[in-house]
């Protein structure tokens, strides 16, 4: 089943269907968006470049215009929820009727939909679709960190209503959230952002072996199939700081926590003076801590600031850049090279053949 048809089953189009704006970017992203409650439901829309940025702030407040419209190609369609799935999250929800926006994920081995649930002005929380049994391993995970998380007294996460098989072969996940519109997202490390971290750290802290941490096991899965790097050279560099590493931590004992794993601003929002953090996808519970600090750096500098690898270096041999621990440094670049080289499997293509290209060239200036 591809996203067409996937669309096909958690959407009905009918005459009396109400009116949603349809937005796509130039990554080939798309959302769905409904002409009422537009503001609302544009806290769907994470942006991370400047005229995403624009976007989301002016939109709800120019839509009506024509000429707006036609200049960024955003065409009008009807849309509704699947009636059995729309009855099933009422139900979840505990409301009568619901109101819903929809991201149709980014282009990748990993796409799923998205879709935001609220009523009136109130976000409820999100709905995950998939066709893809991979995906709903990503979803039993993220429901199993979560359950952990709760368990060891971090409470600013999304709260698990649902996860399972909503079809024959179609898979969702439900959570809450407390996002609201007066919700913020900040781009700019904070010290919200570094008091979730090392509060984490504390609250999930384990001491073990090496060879028993969830990094371990990402390590020796990329040592298993370094082939699929896309250059010689990026292979043989990576071999050679692995093999560093996993020599180095040998058999030793070490004292691991959880890692969120896609640690950014826009998988993060600010609600009364507190960080709240969703998309635990990816997310393991022993591994370095405070390795997300560096995810939200690099991400940041590449898609926000547009960085390559001269521009990151040049901002770790800084002052400003006095808190970067090249060790630590090299042991989160590693993981996010393992990460998408294991799910790309090699296929690299756009972002992603870019993002390996600036990882792999950071981590050959770190080690010169």
């Amino acid at each position: 089943m591809n996203m067409f048809e996937l669309m096909t089953e958690v959407l009905s189009i009918w005459e009396d269907s109400p009116s949603f704006y349809r937005i796509e970017n130039k990554d080939g992203k798309v959302w769905l968006m409904p002409v009422r409650r537009l503001r609302t439901a544009m806290h769907l829309y994470q942006p991370s470049g400047r005229n995403g940025k624009l976007l989301k702030r002016w939109f709800p407040l120019l839509h009506r215009l024509p000429l707006l419209k036609q200049k960024l190609h955003i065409d009008t369609t009807r849309c509704s929820l699947a009636e059995d799935l729309y009855d099933k999250l009422c139900k979840l929800f505990n409301r009568d009727r619901l109101e819903f926006a929809v991201f149709c994920g980014t282009p990748c081995v990993h796409q799923k939909l998205t879709i935001q649930l609220s009523s009136g002005d109130n976000i409820l929380g999100y709905c995950k679709v998939s066709d893809s049994k991979e995906v709903a391993e990503l979803f039993s995970r993220e429901s199993n960190i979560l359950g952990n998380l709760y368990k060891a007294g971090v409470h600013n996460v999304p709260k698990i209503m649902y996860v399972g098989e909503w079809r024959n072969g179609v898979y969702m996940l439900v959570q809450t959230t407390r996002k609201t519109d007066r919700s913020q997202v900040i781009h700019d490390w904070g010290h919200l952002h570094d008091g979730f971290l090392r509060d984490m750290a504390v609250k999930t802290k384990q001491r073990l072996v090496f060879e028993e941490t969830d990094y371990y096991k990402t390590l020796n899965e990329l040592s298993m199939h370094l082939d699929w790097l896309p250059s010689d050279e990026g292979r043989e560099l990576v071999r050679g700081v692995l093999e560093k590493v996993l020599n180095e931590h040998k058999h030793k004992m070490v004292e691991y926590g959880a890692y969120h794993a896609d640690f950014t601003p826009w998988n993060t929002f600010v609600e009364q003076g507190e960080l709240f953090v969703f998309d635990w996808e990816y997310a393991q519970m022993t591994y370095p801590p405070m390795l997300d600090r560096y995810h939200f750096f690099t991400q940041t500098a590449m898609f926000e600031k547009h960085w390559y690898s001269d521009e990151i270096m040049a901002y770790v041999e800084s002052a400003e850049g006095d808190w970067i621990d090249k060790t630590e440094y090299q042991f989160y670049l590693l993981d996010i090279i393992a990460r998408f080289t294991l799910r790309e499997r090699g296929h690299f293509s756009g972002d992603v053949a870019h993002s390996i290209n600036v990882w792999t060239e950071t981590l050959k200036r770190l080690e010169e």
